[in-house]
């Protein structure tokens, strides 16, 4: 005996001496194979009861069986009559389970916990209340043959509870498993594939506790309409598509079960013959070439595997229920579970790739796109989503590869092809996805598609795209949602602006923008290898997770959003999260520049303006300089800022001269503490009460700016802010030499004229 049984034995006696008429030890405790054996009596006394629930006498006795590893195993209940049989939680009509799980039982109560529990197990099953409408109903019980394999239950059942239904289940067979995955009442033709399985749906349930022997479960298929014969005729034909040496399954439903609304739901149950069996049924089959003889031999041998069927004890396989209508996903309620049933485009399947991809297969996307046209190299394996075989292998294919495996419903599709030329291809089908996920960590390809985002704008769903730094310490995110003037790149230039004016992500500026994180790359194999940063699966994963949570919770709800995160990778880092609102641009065309406006720069100027008015009056016009990004690379302007008239500048009512003394330290000072994210792209002005067309004073003074400008910024923008018929207007102008003489340049002009949504002059 074990010091815990003691401890229990002790326990038995102060509950009896602690309520002598209520607790009684009528034999025992004594040691035995199966534990500490004790019979109980307890005074039930007065107790509320109601229809419908157990039926409970004065006293009532109890067989306490307390295990060798009492208390770190739970103790087993026992009567000895079968008055509390077909009861729910009363289990082959003898054993009383008083705990829904091992984690209800608390090893530290003891069994004055024990018999706590038991009080309250009594005092519910007296009044009817042991299954919650509201809740699922516990299965029915039955003895499992473990050596058979588990079947797993994908499909549900194929008809509603409560009504017959005879056909067939298609079957998959695994090493380890056996799959049901679909059902077909043959109302039309067998099927022509796959393992098949008779399977009929019952009207009504039979006891809690299935039966053992076959006579019975065949007394319980005529209650319900379920001929014998029938069901084994049935069951021949089924052999016809079960392997040589393999068993047949029978496929059973009980209405008696619920979901976890309350509603009714179909137990399935199998039921396995042997192998031997599964050749006699076959045998049993009509053929046309039959004899009269061989037909009545045929029909004996029927009835004797019937016979035989009816003595045999039933083989109950191992059920795991994967039905949609039965469990309760795992992830239920969590953000990721926005990928169920989605489709999803992810680009570049390196370290983020292939573990996003992972993480929307298990979240249920039904349909994953695979685009990378790399292979899988050794080294990766330190942190991406691959195994020892794959080495060699283009990335998207053996991802594809590996998501199959893990979500055998998920239709996944591998494209070895540059992303952008992917995307290009496949234009017209992009709004097929739900989402795109871009994992390529790539500002070549997010350029790209900047440059072509007329193209990819009203074409593309919502947009997720995700970059780690060269330490996997932090991670910056954007997400686009569909529809945007702005692109991923758009996305990350806004975002960087951002973080680096306003003045609390000193970590995130140096892991991302500062000269070291892009002069010094990591190169695992020097001189050969692409840089790539250092980091492990766990810090990959670390950014990568948290950084999708947030992601798409802001997609599902249609924002757009920068996230910059950084994550604790020691004790002396600390963790840190933003999302942010992502400039809202209006965009214009002047010829081959896209140009979009920060929507707050028309709030600056009219600021400026305002300012004019009270020190000049309302005639004079007024200006200043535009702050943002010019790049040719993909012909695209960005304004973020506007700033005021130079001092030096001459402000008359018919002409405005911006003055340059501070500019250029202005403009360094802006392009050092933004990396380059915001500096000199023009100048604006007003034209108070009069269109925002260019005059000829404005031509001269832009085509002297661009033609004398050095170096290689012989370029400029000019906004004009004006009226048209009372209307605020702007008017856009590029100006751009095209030679690379002082004299005689040829200046390219491009112009757009945009009605603003509120005055700023």
């Amino acid at each position: 005996m074990t010091d815990a049984q003691e401890r229990a034995i002790r326990e038995i006696d102060r509950l009896c001496q602690s309520a002598p008429n209520d607790f009684e030890i009528t034999s025992g405790p004594e040691l035995n194979a199966g534990g500490i054996v004790a019979n109980v009596l307890i005074r039930i006394g007065p107790i509320e009861t109601r229809d419908g629930g157990l039926v409970l006498r004065e006293r009532e006795e109890f067989t306490l069986v307390v295990p060798a590893g009492f208390p770190f195993d739970r103790p087993r209940l026992l009567v000895s009559h079968r008055r509390f049989a077909g009861f729910p939680h009363v289990i082959w009509g003898k054993a009383i389970c008083l705990y829904q799980s091992s984690q209800e039982w608390n090893p530290g109560d003891g069994l004055y916990g024990f018999f706590d529990r038991l009080n309250l197990w009594l005092s519910k099953a007296a009044i009817n209340d042991m299954d919650p409408f509201e809740g699922p109903l516990e299965p029915p019980h039955h003895v499992t043959a473990f050596s058979q394999k588990p079947f797993v239950i994908r499909a549900n059942a194929p008809s509603p509870p409560g009504t017959l239904w005879t056909g067939v289940a298609l079957l998959e067979d695994y090493p380890n498993r056996t799959e049901l995955i679909g059902w077909n009442d043959l109302s039309g033709t067998w099927p022509d594939a796959g393992r098949l399985a008779f399977a009929a749906m019952l009207v009504k349930p039979i006891a809690s506790e299935f039966p053992e022997i076959g006579a019975d479960l065949f007394a319980e298929f005529e209650k319900v309409g379920l001929e014998r014969d029938l069901f084994v005729r049935n069951a021949a034909l089924a052999a016809l598509f079960a392997p040589e040496g393999q068993p047949v399954h029978f496929v059973l439903g009980f209405p008696m079960r619920r979901g976890t609304d309350g509603s009714p739901r179909i137990h399935i149950a199998v039921w396995t013959t042997s192998a031997e069996r599964a050749g006699y049924l076959r045998s049993s089959l009509p053929e046309n070439t039959d004899s009269e003889k061989l037909k009545e031999l045929r029909e004996d041998l029927r009835d004797a595997i019937v016979k035989v069927l009816e003595v045999s004890t039933i083989s109950w396989c191992q059920i795991l229920e994967d039905r949609p209508e039965i469990i309760s996903r795992r992830d239920m309620g969590t953000s990721m579970t926005w990928f169920a049933r989605k489709k999803v485009l992810i680009a570049g399947c390196g370290a983020l790739g292939s573990w996003a991809a992972e993480i929307a297969a298990r979240a249920g996307a039904t349909e994953i796109t695979l685009v990378d046209n790399n292979i899988v190299k050794p080294g990766v394996l330190a942190r991406q989503n691959f195994m020892l075989d794959d080495i060699g292998t283009n990335k998207a294919k053996a991802l594809a590869r590996r998501i199959c495996a893990i979500a055998p419903c998920c239709s996944v599709h591998e494209q070895s092809q540059e992303a952008h030329r992917f995307l290009t291809d496949k234009l017209d089908h992009l709004m097929t996805f739900d989402l795109i996920l871009d994992c390529t960590a790539s500002s070549v390809f997010q350029m790209k598609v900047e440059r072509d985002w007329d193209l990819f704008r009203d074409r593309v769903p919502p947009i997720v795209s995700i970059v780690i730094d060269g330490t996997a310490s932090h991670c910056i995110s954007v997400v686009i949602s569909n529809g945007t003037f702005g692109g991923i790149w758009s996305g990350y230039l806004s975002l960087k602006k951002h973080l680096c004016t306003e003045g609390s992500h000193a970590t995130l500026i140096q892991a991302f923008y500062a000269d070291h994180s892009t002069h010094r790359p990591f190169l695992p194999e020097p001189g050969c290898s692409d840089p790539t940063f250092v980091g492990s699966t766990a810090d990959v994963m670390a950014l990568l997770a948290t950084t999708l949570n947030l992601a798409v919770e802001q997609s599902a709800r249609g924002i757009s959003a920068g996230i910059a995160l950084t994550s604790p990778k020691s004790a002396e880092h600390s963790c840190s999260l933003e999302i942010i609102r992502p400039t809202q641009f209006v965009e214009a065309r002047a010829g081959k520049y896209r140009i979009l406006m920060a929507a707050n720069i028309f709030k600056q100027a009219r600021g400026w303006v305002q300012q004019n008015t009270r020190l000049r009056g309302a005639n004079c016009e007024t200006g200043g300089l535009l702050w943002g990004i010019w790049d040719d690379a993909i012909n695209a302007i960005w304004i973020f800022d506007v700033s005021g008239p130079p001092p030096d500048s001459q402000h008359t009512p018919a002409d405005f001269v911006c003055g340059t003394k501070g500019t250029i330290a202005d403009h360094d000072r802006r392009m050092k503490k933004t990396f380059g994210a915001n500096g000199f792209v023009g100048h604006w002005h007003t034209h108070p009460n009069v269109p925002s067309q260019q005059s000829s004073t404005d031509m001269i003074n832009m085509a002297t700016l661009v033609g004398t400008l050095g170096g290689n910024q012989r370029r400029s923008l000019m906004l004009i802010f004006g009226r048209t018929q009372g209307t605020p207007t702007a008017g856009l102008y590029v100006y751009e030499s095209l030679s690379s003489i002082n004299k005689g340049d040829l200046i390219s002009v491009g112009e757009s004229q945009i009605v603003l949504a509120s005055a700023v002059v």
